[in-house]
Formats: structure tokens, sequence, C-alpha cells
């Protein structure tokens, strides 16, 4: 999507700013990150099984591995969601960090299954990308449902782990978890749901890049939830010990345990359709498409119209009108139409149509659904005086200017 490409090469470049931030920062304090563990710990944490330095991938002399941590006293039949924290960075030593050990056993005791894992710098996408590819070839080995997995990112991670997330071709990628870091999108996955954390205390330039995203993806109408936590600092999860650090994590793993917990339904649409989204198909000249994901959710409308915008007589004919105001008559005259057939006793939306087909240079069609209008107006009950009165002397002036053509 356009709105998501956009700020691209902002994201990117604060990006690399941040992975140089954070490379110099963890160099210097190093003993300190990789040995902090998470400020939320939960009972049976230590009890966790954790099978460890299996190898997923041989290239060359290089021989990268996995940790596996299952939930204490899992069942033997049992094929249990995956968490996989990303190791976007390329370090080859994450997988020993207490922060990321901490993490999957919060997982684990959670009921879910964790890994970590080894990546090289320069190649992690790749790597990562070839560990996934692994644990669903070996998922039924090792316990996992390899339909439900889960993405947790951070940082300088990101870059790889949410455009790997919104991959299109990865629909058992059911959820991504990202903290204190953005990445630059070139595809989304309208409803893949995303839990972003922003620290307030943060850079600027990289809280600059997140809040572009989170402008776009509310443009865009991602399946997203944000929180904006003011006095966290980057890896506040390490180094703010304190109750709303706790409250976060308790959500994150909440987020994940919902959003991983049942079977993705096969018939679930990659695209909600809403009135953002329905109207940027047909900027981008997708009426066919447009069209018919309309009448999907037209089929599936159990509500009341007057609370479902795109369902209302008004809504419909408001959008139609902006898109002749955006020169997209053509768009307009499809979305009028449409709207006759949701309401075919309504004079307003045929003087409507009528108007749509004026826009476009089709005078006959213009003449016919004038005509319609006011010949609807004869039996109208619904509609009050005025707004008869000035549907009927709008498709009477109408229809003696296109006459006259």
């Amino acid at each position: 999507m356009q709105s998501m490409r956009s700020f691209s090469a902002v994201v990117a470049f604060f990006v690399s700013i941040l992975l140089i931030a954070t490379t110099v920062a963890d160099y210097a304090t190093a003993q300190s990150v990789t040995e902090r563990p998470v400020v939320y710990q939960l009972p049976g944490m230590d009890k966790v099984v954790v099978k460890k330095d299996i190898i997923y991938k041989t290239d060359g002399e290089a021989k990268l591995k996995v940790d596996v941590y299952y939930p204490p006293n899992i069942e033997k039949s049992a094929k249990l969601p995956l968490v996989i924290f990303n190791n976007g960075v390329g370090a080859m030593e994450i997988p020993q960090w207490r922060v990321y050990q901490d993490w999957a056993r919060l997982v684990a005791v959670t009921g879910m299954i964790a890994v970590n894992y080894q990546s090289r710098q320069g190649a992690a996408f790749k790597d990562t990308n070839d560990l996934i590819d692994y644990l669903r070839s070996t998922a039924s080995t090792l316990q996992i449902d390899a339909d439900r997995i889960g993405i947790w990112t951070c940082s300088g991670n990101v870059n790889v782990g949410l455009p790997l997330a919104m991959q299109e071709n990865r629909p058992y990628i059911r959820c991504a978890v990202v903290y204190y870091g953005i990445a630059e999108l070139n595809v989304i996955r309208q409803t893949l749901p995303l839990f972003v954390v922003r620290a307030g205390q943060d850079s600027r330039g990289l809280n600059q890049a997140i809040d572009q995203f989170v402008q776009n993806a509310l443009v865009s109408d991602l399946n997203f939830q944000f929180i904006n936590y003011l006095e966290g600092q980057h890896a506040f999860d390490i180094v703010d010990d304190n109750d709303r650090s706790r409250e976060i994590i308790k959500q994150t793993l909440e987020f994940l345990k919902i959003n991983l917990a049942a079977k993705q339904d096969a018939a679930a649409p990659e695209t909600v359709l809403t009135a953002t989204t329905f109207y940027d198909m047909l900027i981008r000249g997708q009426s066919d498409s447009a069209m018919a994901h309309y009448k999907r959710a037209r089929t599936t409308f159990t509500g009341h119209p007057n609370y479902h915008w795109m369902m209302q007589e008004s809504g419909m004919n408001a959008m139609g009108y902006q898109l002749m105001q955006d020169q997209r008559n053509e768009a307009a005259v499809e979305v009028m139409k449409i709207n006759t057939e949701n309401y075919p006793n309504s004079p307003n939306v045929f003087d409507s149509l009528s108007d749509a087909y004026e826009a476009v240079g089709d005078t006959a069609q213009a003449v016919q659904y004038a005509e319609k209008a006011l010949a609807l107006l004869q039996t109208d009950t619904t509609t009050n005086e005025n707004f008869r009165r000035a549907i009927r002397e709008g498709a009477e002036g109408k229809l003696q200017r296109l006459k006259r053509r």
C-alpha cells in the first residue's frame, strides 16, 4: 500500500541510526544488558523445559542453533502455538542473554512454546526465514502447531521481524509484537494483529518514525494495538522495574495468547472492508474488487444500518459524491448503483445515480435515473417534505438541462 511505503526512507534512516547506537550502547554496557532479567516474573519459570542447541541450519562451517522452551509438564500429544523471539540484528550470542531467556520462559509458562535462535549479521533475514522453514518442517517432532506462530521483535531487530511477519505468503504468522522499534514496509497484511509499544524516553528520531508508522497504520486501517509508554526507556522491560512495565508485559503475553489460541479460520478475509479501505480501493481503480468485497460484507451484515456507515443510504451517497469531487466519476457510478440496490425505493439514491452518470457524460442514463427518482417520489412516504422538494427540483432542473443537449 502506497501510504505505508511513503515514509520508508525515513524509517530506514532511523533504523540504521538505531542499529549503530544500540551496538555502541551494548558494547559499553554488555555485562548489564546481557544479564539483566525481565522485570516481570511468573511462578514456574524455573520449571520450563528447554531443549538447547538444536542445529536448524548448516551453511559451510557455520552451524546455527535454536533453543526451544516448553511449558512445564507438556503432554506428549500436545501441539502448541509458537512465539519466535526475533534475532534480526544477527547476533550469535542472543540466545544466551538473560532477557531473551526470561521472555521465552514467560511465554512457555503461559502455555505456549518459545524459541531463541542464532543468526548472522548481514544474513539475519535469510537465517530467520530458514529458521521458520525448519520449525514448520519439524513441527510434529517439536510439538509445534505450524499454523499458529507469533513474532516478538524489538529495537533494531524490528527491521527483520516486522517485514517478515507482514509477508502475504505467511498466513501462519498470526500476530506480531513490536517493542521500541519500527521498520521499512513494502507490503502490509491489514488483518495481522500487531501490538506496538513506543518508549517515550527513547530517541526523538526513532519515536518520530514510530509516530509516522502509527499515523499511516490508522490511514491504512491496520489491526493494531498501540501503547505509548511515556515514562518508558528503550528496553523498559529490563531497565524500568515498575508496575507500568509489568502491566505492559502482562498485556503482551495476553495478546500473544489470545491471537494464537485458536485455529485460523480458513474463510477469514485478508482484508476487512471499512470505509477507508473501500474508498482506497476505488481511488486506486480497483472497482471490481471493491464491489466484490462490499457485496460479501453486505451478505454478512447483521447490525442496524444507522450504526454501520457503509450500509447507510446517506453514507454511500456521501462517498459517491466525494469520489466525484476527486474526479473518480466511474467509481462514483459504481457506488451510487450499489446504493440503489440497497435502497430500491429511495428517490434520493436514483437522483444521485443520475448525477454520477451525468458526471461521466452518459446523458441517456442520467435522464433515465432522474425520471426514476421523480416516479418514486410519487409514492414515497418516508422522505420529509423539504427533502422531497429538493430532490424534485434538482431532478427536474437536471432533466431540462440534459434534454437540451
